[in-house]
C-alpha cells in the first residue's frame, strides 16, 4: 500500500524546488554518491529528500491530530460541574488533583486543589463488610476444600480487590497457623484441632473484626514416616532418662526393626583441596605480578644509570681507550663491586643490572665473538631506546673511528643528564602527590583537637 503521505511530500518538494531555486545540498548529494556510486545522483538526491519530507509531514500530522484529541478530551471530561461543583471520583477510584482559576472583579488566581474519593456511607460500609464475613472464607481455604477440612497451608489476604480495607490476621495458635497462613499439623490426633482466625479490618470509619473456626486435620503419616516420628521420640525420651550417665544408649529395635546406626561425618578434604587449588593459582599470579615489577625497577634502574655509564665510556674513549678496552675496564670495576658487595656489611646492596649486561658482553669479546654484534646484543638485552640508540653508534664507530663518536658520545651525554634531571623532577611531583593524602589525614586530626574543646567548652557555658 502507497503511502498516503509520499505524494504529498513529492508535490510540497516540487514546489519548493522551483520556488527556491535550489538544485541540491552538495554535501547529500556528495554523500549519496558515494554511497551508491553506479546510480543517478539527481534522482537519488529527489528521492532522498522526497522520503525525508513524508517522514515529517507524517509526523507533524500524527501530532496535530493527538493535540486536538487530548485538547478535545480535556474540554470533555471536566471536573467542574455547573460552574462551582467539583466531582469526587468514586471511593475505590482514587484522588486526583485539579487547578483552579479564580477570578473577582479585582483579581484572580490560579489554586492547585487535589480533590479525595468519595468516603463510604456508614450503610455502604455495612453492606460491603457483610459481603466481606460471607465471602473470605471462600478465599482463604486455599486449595483446602472448606475451613472444617484443613490439610493444605491457607490464603490469609492483606487487601482484596473492590474494597478499600486492609486485613490483619491473627491465630489462637501461632504454633499451628502462623500470620501468613502457614500451618503446621504435626503431632495431631483423633479428629484434629480447631484453632481460632481472627481478621481485623481496619481502612473504613471503625474498625471491624471477624472470627472463623478452622479445623486442622491429623496428618496422613506413611509406613515410613510413622515409623522415623516414633524413633525421634525414643530418641528425646532416652535422652531425658539418662541425662545424669554419662553415655547414651540408642535404641537397637522399635516397632519390630532392627536398627543400625551409623555416624555421618563432614568431610571437607575437597573444600581444602580448592583452597589449596586457588592459593596456588593466586601465588602463580602473584610471581607474574611480582617478576613484571622487578622488571620494571630493572627498567628504571638502567634509565638511571644511563648518563653515568655514557659519561664513564666517553671520558675512557677520550683518554685513548677503545670501546672493547672501555667496557672490560668497566666490568673489572664491577667484579670488585661484588667482592666488596659480600662483605656483611654490604649485603643489603641492590643488583646492578647495567654492570650485568656488560659482563656478559665482556665474555663475549673474550670469547672472539664480533664487536659489531656483542654491542648490537647489548641494546637489545638492555631493552630500552637509548641503549639501542647507543649500541648502534658503538657498532659504527668501528668503520669510522672514534674522533666522530666523542663527537657524538658528548651530544649524548648532554641529552642523557638533561632526560635524567627531568626525571627526578618527575619523582618528586610523583612524592609530592603521594603526600597528600596523610597531610590531609594530620590536618583534620589538628582540626578535630582545635575544634572538639571549643565544642564542649560552649556546650557547658
Amino acid at each position: 500500500m502507497k503511502n498516503p503521505f509520499f505524494s504529498l511530500a513529492a508535490w510540497v518538494y516540487e514546489k519548493t524546488k522551483l520556488i527556491s531555486g535550489k538544485k541540491y545540498d552538495p554535501k547529500v548529494y556528495k554523500t549519496l554518491l558515494q554511497l551508491h556510486p553506479t546510480g543517478d545522483g539527481k534522482k537519488m538526491y529527489d528521492n532522498f529528500q522526497i522520503r525525508k519530507l513524508t517522514l515529517m509531514l507524517a509526523i507533524l500530522v500524527i501530532g496535530i491530530v493527538s493535540a486536538l484529541c487530548l485538547h478535545l478530551s480535556s474540554r470533555m471530561k471536566g471536573k467542574l460541574a455547573e460552574g462551582a461543583q467539583l466531582i469526587r471520583n468514586e471511593w475505590d477510584a482514587g484522588d486526583y488533583q485539579i487547578t483552579l482559576h479564580a477570578v473577582t472583579e479585582n483579581w484572580s488566581r490560579e489554586i492547585p486543589f487535589v480533590v479525595k474519593e468519595r468516603e463510604l456511607t456508614k450503610d455502604e460500609e455495612i453492606y460491603l463488610k457483610e459481603q466481606l464475613s460471607y465471602g473470605l472464607p471462600d478465599i482463604i481455604r486455599g486449595k483446602n476444600p472448606d475451613l472444617a477440612h484443613i490439610t493444605q497451608n491457607l490464603n490469609l489476604i492483606s487487601s482484596m480487590p473492590g474494597y478499600p480495607y486492609i486485613f490483619t490476621w491473627s491465630s489462637s495458635n501461632y504454633e499451628r497457623i502462623n500470620a501468613s497462613g502457614k500451618i503446621n499439623r504435626r503431632d495431631i490426633d483423633g479428629n484434629g484441632e480447631k484453632v481460632s482466625l481472627v481478621v481485623t479490618i481496619s481502612g473504613g470509619q471503625e474498625k471491624t473484626s471477624f472470627t472463623y473456626e478452622v479445623l486442622l486435620l491429623p496428618e496422613e503419616l506413611g509406613e515410613e514416616e510413622t515409623f522415623f516420628r516414633a524413633l525421634e521420640k525414643e530418641l528425646l525420651q532416652i535422652d531425658l532418662e539418662g541425662k545424669s550417665r554419662g553415655q547414651i544408649r540408642l535404641p537397637k529395635r522399635l516397632m519390630g526393626k532392627e536398627i543400625e546406626w551409623k555416624e555421618v561425618k563432614s568431610d571437607s578434604s575437597i573444600l581444602l583441596f580448592f583452597l589449596f587449588f586457588l592459593g596456588s593459582l593466586l601465588a602463580g599470579k602473584g610471581m607474574e605480578s611480582d617478576l613484571e615489577k622487578s622488571r620494571r625497577i630493572r627498567n628504571k634502574q638502567l634509565i638511571k644509570d644511563y648518563s653515568g655509564f655514557v659519561s664513564k665510556l666517553r671520558l675512557y674513549l677520550s683518554a685513548g681507550l677503545t670501546v672493547k678496552n672501555a667496557f672490560l675496564r668497566m666490568t673489572a670495576d664491577y667484579v670488585k663491586w661484588q667482592e666488596q658487595e659480600r662483605s656483611p656489611q654490604n649485603r643489603g646492596r641492590k643488583k646492578w643490572y647495567l654492570m650485568e649486561e656488560m659482563q656478559v658482553s665482556c665474555h663475549q669479546l673474550e670469547n672472539g665473538v664480533a664487536q659489531e654484534k656483542v654491542y648490537q646484543d647489548f641494546g637489545k638485552r638492555c631493552g630500552e631506546m637509548r641503549y639501542r640508540r647507543l649500541s648502534f653508534l658503538l657498532a659504527v664507530q668501528l668503520k669510522q673511528g672514534n674522533d666522530q663518536l666523542l663527537t657524538l658520545l658528548e651530544k649524548e651525554t648532554n641529552d642523557a643528564q638533561e632526560e635524567r634531571k627531568n626525571l627526578a623532577r618527575k619523582a618528586g611531583e610523583e612524592a609530592g602527590t603521594k603526600l597528600l593524602l596523610p597531610m590531609l589525614l594530620m590536618l583534620v586530626v589538628v582540626m578535630l583537637l582545635v575544634l572538639l574543646p571549643a565544642y564542649t567548652g560552649f556546650g557547658n557555658t
